[in-house]
């Protein structure tokens, strides 16, 4: 029986694009669920659909078949809208780190309610005290990731969809956002979607883990991870964090 504080579930969830009269399954039977403040990662071979379960969710793609419930309601009577950031950061070179931060307040009509929704707190907290008027070009890496899920934070739900955002960082870097990003969250209840190709990252990170099946996408494997919050670096070295390693690779290979 679910828990009662589910957040997201998708049942039998298929996809199937359609292109020039041709046709490409895509996802053909994903199943899973998110539960209230759980981290929960997907992770799978290259290319087999991941991205576009969030999609989907986000309302981005359409025709598709299964059931996905939202807080309990299927998507079509749903008003939750997600807290969705994309692999890539999208910050707008023309525009400054803090006025790429507010862009959910200016579309929502709440930008003068910035200072008292504590974005200047929450731009500290975040890492970017002192960089607000630089460009997005002028920043490092992490510092670019870190303005784009505070933009992303900003939209207010409590629901994250995030594709991969450290995907493209260097090991430190990706490391130090890691850790980061669950003390944000310790701090900030949210309930979080997380891509990535990473199975060390995914074990660090997560509550639960799916492995999902190369294209077209089935959800493979359920792993339950059972290390207790905070989470420490020096997990990785324990016999238990082998063996979740070990359950993920031979469901992949």
């Amino acid at each position: 029986m679910l828990k009662m504080n589910t957040k997201i579930e998708i049942k039998n969830l298929k996809k199937i694009f359609i292109r020039n009269k041709e046709t490409l399954e895509v996802l053909r039977d994903i199943n899973l669920v998110l539960c209230e403040n759980e981290f929960v990662s997907l992770i799978g071979p290259s290319g087999c659909g991941k991205s576009t379960i969030l999609r989907i969710l986000a309302g981005l793609e359409e025709d598709f078949s299964g059931d996905i419930l939202i807080n309990g309601k299927t998507t079509s009577n749903s008003s939750s809208q997600f807290c969705y950031m994309p692999q890539k950061d999208l910050l707008m070179p023309w525009r400054t780190v803090y006025k790429n931060i507010i862009l959910p307040l200016e579309i929502n009509g709440k930008l003068n309610s910035a200072e008292s929704l504590g974005v200047r707190n929450l731009i500290k907290e975040f890492g970017l005290e002192g960089f607000e008027n630089f460009y997005p070009s002028e920043i490092s890496g992490g510092m670019r990731q870190r303005a784009g899920l505070l933009r992303t934070f900003l939209m207010k739900n409590d629901i994250m969809l995030l594709d991969e955002p450290f995907g493209a960082l260097d090991e430190i870097t990706r490391m130090n956002m890691q850790e980061w990003l669950l003390k944000v969250l310790s701090e900030h209840k949210k309930s979080v979607l997380f891509i990535t190709h990473d199975i060390e990252e995914a074990i660090f990170l997560s509550d639960r883990v799916y492995v999902l099946s190369d294209r077209p996408a089935s959800t493979i494997k359920t792993v339950d991870i059972e290390f207790p919050r905070p989470r420490t670096r020096e997990m990785l070295l324990s016999n238990e964090f082998l063996k979740y390693k070990d359950i993920i690779l031979k469901s992949l290979f």
